[in-house]
């Protein structure tokens, strides 16, 4: 049996892992014990795959604590590949002891959403909730409570259209994400209108999926290949210069994994890029920013390129949080099934907002956007969480 592990966990990739400990610093998950971290988590994976330790339920416990948030990756110095390493360990994970509830239904979930009943479904439903708030408290099956969103605008509204700039100086393939598609439509409308005012042409292709980051990072690798071969075949229908995207962890899987050669923007990125254009404009508004794990660790954005673009906002006053770029808590089906872990964190990324003292938190990750919108109201902070997609296009100065 052991030599079948080394197979599906390399040997060679855990020992680039010469056991320093700085990841020790980054990771959200950090709770005392050695496994509770990279370093643990490898030697882990390294023991069970030279047949040392069995797969038993407490290696199983310690690999399902890890966010995948990858902030080890961004801050070792010996550039171990975690994330290779870690999606081969819970693929094993997966046949030998299964996938448990949580993660099988809400990873069954995104590919049934995205599915034609399910994309019917969904705009039905949104119309019956649209009188509700803009969150919902919603139990989870582990025993907590989270504010869940009510869509915004029309789910799916911009799938399959073509929206032309006026002076065109390229074209864009935007991949919207599941979050932006069923929860955030009017994010979606916001980075169409960002990008029009650019000069970028942008095509919302009719029948992509989910990107299959989510079933890649609990080691579902079968139905990730076949989220990618789908999307593949609905991408390459189209004419593009560039994807764009305003979820990173979409964008790290489209730039890490999905075997092209195309580049790749957050959306942001591409404002960055203009020099002069285009303007924003507002009175008096204090904001703070969220970097969010995957924009950096996965998608290799420079976080200046996010306060440069805010800085250009006139009569705003940006406030850097000291806990900026740490985890938010979120993580997907991380923050379901840690509950305790990921409210410790969430907490912690509340009270260092509350004392910037600044009116919007802004971030660029659909998901971010969720969990902090979730803080707001679990700790009744008087703050507003917004995407920066939606900040920038309502004060655009025509």
């Amino acid at each position: 049996m052991a030599g079948d592990l080394k197979t599906l966990i390399p040997e060679d990739l855990v020992l680039k892992c010469v056991k320093c400990g700085l990841c020790k610093s980054v990771c959200p998950s950090y709770h005392g014990e050695e496994g509770s971290f990279a370093r643990g988590r490898l030697a882990l994976a390294e023991m069970v795959a030279r047949g040392e330790v069995p797969l038993n339920g407490d290696v199983v416990r310690q690999w399902d604590e890890c966010a995948m948030c990858r902030r080890c990756e961004w801050i070792c110095p010996n550039d171990v590949h975690y994330k290779e390493i870690f999606v081969k360990a819970r693929e094993l994970q997966e046949k030998e002891k299964g996938r448990d509830l949580v993660s099988r239904a809400g990873l069954k979930s995104l590919e049934l959403m995205q599915s034609n009943v399910g994309r019917g479904a969904i705009k039905v439903l949104s119309k019956i909730t649209r009188f509700l708030p803009s969150e919902v408290k919603v139990p989870l099956p582990t025993g907590s409570v989270k504010f869940m969103p009510v869509p915004e605008g029309e789910p799916f509204g911009i799938r399959g259209k073509t929206f032309k700039a006026e002076r065109e100086k390229g074209k864009l393939l935007f991949f919207t994400g599941c979050m932006i598609d069923v929860f955030y439509g009017r994010t979606g409308e916001s980075v169409v209108k960002l990008m029009n005012r650019i000069g970028y042409t942008v095509i919302v292709p009719e029948d992509i999926r989910c990107c299959g980051a989510p079933h890649l990072y609990h080691g579902n690798v079968s139905a990730f290949e076949k989220l990618r071969e789908h999307n593949l075949k609905e991408i390459d229908r189209h004419e593009f210069d560039a994807i764009v995207v305003a979820c990173p962890t979409c964008g790290g899987a489209l730039t890490e994994d999905y075997g092209r050669d195309w580049k790749v923007y957050d959306f942001a990125e591409l404002i960055f890029k203009e020099t002069e254009n285009p303007k924003f404009k507002t009175a008096n508004e204090r904001i703070t920013f969220h970097v969010p794990c995957h924009s950096y660790s996965a998608m290799k954005v420079d976080p200046e390129v996010f306060y440069s673009v805010m800085g250009r906002v006139e009569g705003a006053e940006l406030i850097r949080a000291e806990k900026a770029q740490s985890c938010c808590g979120f993580a997907g089906l991380w923050s379901i099934k840690n509950p305790g872990l990921s409210e410790k964190v969430q907490k912690e990324k509340m009270e260092d907002f509350e004392s910037t003292g600044a009116d919007y938190i802004l971030t660029t990750c659909p998901g971010c956007v969720l969990q902090l919108r979730d803080g707001v109201r679990k700790f009744r902070k008087n703050q507003r969480v917004m995407h920066l997609a939606d900040y920038l296009a309502e004060r655009l100065n025509d």
